[in-house]
């Protein structure tokens, strides 16, 4: 999987139909793939649907979030830069 680059802020992961099943895409994937392999978690919200993470290379902070609450799950994630200040007053350490 790649790793994220600089000119990367946001990375929206979708449901796709394979038939009767419903299967992540490759965004999707990949978001799932950098949460557990690359970034560092830094905390999560309150509620406990936004969950913050630093990417060790450039030290920008992501929140991963669930868009689509009408969906099971919040439905797919979406992950994209957050300012230190947006950090702050979501997320609980």
């Amino acid at each position: 999987m790649d790793l994220l680059q600089a000119s990367e802020s946001l990375l929206t992961g979708r449901w796709l139909e394979s038939g009767k099943d419903v299967i992540a895409d490759p965004v999707r994937e990949r978001i799932e793939w950098l949460i557990n392999h690359n970034l560092k978690k830094v905390g999560t919200s309150k509620c406990g649907w936004n969950i913050c993470f630093t990417d060790p290379i450039d030290g920008r902070f992501w929140l991963l979030t669930y868009l689509q609450s009408d969906m099971h799950g919040g439905g797919p994630p979406t992950l994209r830069v957050a300012e230190t200040e947006e950090v702050k007053s979501i997320v609980t350490v």
